[in-house]
């Protein structure tokens, strides 16, 4: 029975706990924060993920707070309407679990109720990591030490896992950045909304009957990011928008405070598993965040590996390998389409917009093509 030692007790770790668990394989996870701390606001819980969820008996859990995800709009900076996505017959038709918008506290919290505590070490920060010929040992601050079969590193895109046995791989910055905060869905906002300007998006996502989960994303030079003197110079920055609902959900922020500010980044690297280690989620392939797939490719990695540990053909040499020929073309795929679709929406040029625009509307027009492109994205493969 292969030993499993986890590093990062974020979404992809968690994850992979319940996995492990749940096939009854032992598994530890070491996290450096004190307590589990979400950092972000909402999630976009795409049916792939949901489809994890419900193969590992937390669907229902997550969705007691969440708000289904039905349908994306995708609107102009004036909020006139490009393109619908109705989701509502996949989901009828059984091809697709239903998705969910949900707040990423909650579904770290639905995370770790899968999970034993005594699973969680939290407050461990890594001193030394060893690959041995018959095992891993990782020594901590304070000087104890855990041993284990194999070593994940789930410990993010600034992964101490992947610098300390992979060698530096530096985050790729791509050009534009993002806020994200939540507030009141005073709007009255019923589904995921996204409108396109130049140079700059802004989503609307509902996540309860009352809460709003919101999301921008602006071109910006790397050494300069935008210094906000306060909140009335924020919604100035995002001006062109000029829908009413964007008004209305920017003048309920009172400071920029509660504003999360962060770089959109990938992670490219090849490849993902080493002698007796391998990593996961975003440690192993941090994407942009365009189409929501974050957690779901982290929580398939996850699925993925806990099915290939419990079945250990070939030994763990092997199970590595297919793990990584099973998860590599599959990210690649979302990896290109998330990194495409920022490319399209983050265009400043106004005819290179016009012409996005235009594009949109007309292939929102074939509801039926739209919705194999979506199958083919959101089937997790067998």
């Amino acid at each position: 029975m292969i030993r499993t030692l986890v590093i990062g007790a974020g979404i992809g770790g968690l994850s992979l706990a319940r996995e492990l668990v749940r096939r009854g394989l032992p598994v530890q996870v070491l996290e450096k924060a004190p307590r589990l701390i979400p950092i972000g606001a909402g999630i976009i819980m795409n049916p792939n993920a949901m489809r994890v969820l419900e193969r590992n008996g937390l669907a229902d859990e997550v969705r007691g707070e969440s708000w289904p995800y039905l349908v994306r709009e995708t609107c102009d900076h004036r909020g006139r309407t490009l393109a619908v996505r109705d989701y509502r017959p996949l989901y009828a038709a059984g091809r697709l679990s239903q998705g969910a918008l949900v707040h990423r506290a909650h579904l770290l919290d639905a995370l770790l109720s899968g999970v034993p505590q005594d699973c969680i070490r939290f407050g461990t920060i890594l001193r030394s990591v060893q690959i041995l010929p018959d095992r891993v040992r990782v020594e901590i601050d304070g000087g104890e030490v855990f041993e284990a079969d194999l070593l994940v590193g789930a410990d993010g895109i600034r992964s101490e896992v992947r610098r300390r046995v992979f060698g530096e791989v530096k985050p790729l910055y791509m050009g534009y950045r993002s806020h994200r905060f939540v507030v009141d869905n005073a709007a009255g906002i019923e589904h995921f909304t996204d409108l396109l300007g130049r140079g700059q998006r802004i989503g609307l996502v509902p996540i309860s009957k009352s809460r709003l989960y919101v999301w921008t994303t602006f071109n910006s030079a790397y050494a300069r990011p935008p210094v906000f003197s306060g909140i009335e110079e924020f919604r100035r920055f995002f001006g062109q928008f000029s829908d009413q609902r964007v008004r209305s959900v920017f003048s309920m922020l009172d400071s920029v405070e509660g504003v999360i500010s962060t770089d959109v980044e990938e992670i490219r690297m090849q490849p993902w598993i080493g002698e007796r280690v391998v990593l996961l989620g975003d440690a192993a392939h941090a994407m942009t965040p365009n189409i929501g797939q974050g957690a779901g490719m982290a929580m398939e990695d996850a699925a993925t590996l806990a099915g290939e540990l419990a079945a250990a053909r070939g030994g763990l040499p092997q199970v590595l390998e297919n793990y990584s020929a099973k998860r590599c073309p599959r990210v690649e795929l979302v990896m290109r389409v998330s990194r495409e679709v920022g490319d399209d929406g983050q265009r400043s040029n106004p005819l290179a917009c016009w012409l996005r625009n235009r594009r949109i509307r007309r292939a929102g027009r074939n509801a039926a093509k739209m919705q194999a492109e979506l199958e083919r994205l959101l089937v997790i493969p067998d």
